[in-house]
């Protein structure tokens, strides 16, 4: 006797997934790159959106293999999480199960450069250069995730060196070693070059560069 077909989804749900949230970050911040040139306001997208796609190629590199992702969890989650399945998951899981604390941006970077992380040839080549690029990209999302009165004053030609830094880092992780392709949808690993292809070439014809 064959089982009766699936229920369909419902409209009203919103399924996602790290690897869809990484191209559609990308692939926003592509539109808004080449939008920055005319438009100052973009500049402020870009730089959420980019920020926000490198971190989710952090946690596609990271978590691929990883059943509930303790690699890019905080230590005390990844602990509690790790000894529920060691005791052979009796009891009820731990609240990280269902409710992760992902460690910051600049900590996700920071372990897809560690081996003991991510193994090579898909762990990403850091450098001082790169960890404090991120680290003034990460500051500058921060700034404009905050309301400010009386907006925001930035020299733009400090940005674009910045965003070519993440898109290396997405193109790595992402196009170059990608470790999570099977997780992802087809022509992922296209989409997302071309996708960075835009930004660079955005970024690196801007007056100043």
């Amino acid at each position: 006797m064959s089982n009766a077909p699936p229920d369909p989804p419902s409209p009203f749900h919103f399924q996602t997934s790290q690897p869809r949230e990484l191209l559609a970050s990308i692939e926003f911040a592509a539109g808004q790159a080449e939008q920055a040139g005319d438009d100052h306001g973009a500049w402020r997208w870009l730089v959420i959106s980019v920020t926000l796609a490198a971190q989710n190629a952090c946690l596609c590199a990271l978590d691929t293999g990883d059943e509930f992702g303790t690699k890019g969890m905080t230590r005390t989650d990844a602990r509690a999480v790790t000894r529920w399945t060691k005791d052979g998951r009796r009891g009820p899981p731990p609240l990280a199960v269902r409710e992760p604390r992902i460690v910051s941006p600049l900590e996700l970077l920071r372990r897809t450069g560690d081996p003991f992380f991510l193994r090579p040839p898909y762990q990403l080549p850091l450098n001082r250069e790169i960890n404090n690029a991120f680290d003034d990209l990460v500051d500058l999302r921060n700034t404009f995730l905050h309301f400010s009165e009386d907006g925001w004053t930035v020299d733009l030609r400090e940005i674009p060196p910045l965003i070519l830094v993440a898109c290396g880092v997405i193109r790595h992780l992402a196009v170059t070693q990608p470790v999570y392709l099977r997780r992802a949808e087809a022509r992922h690993r296209e989409r997302v070059s071309a996708a960075l292809d835009r930004i660079e070439a955005a970024m690196e014809h801007y007056p100043g560069m």
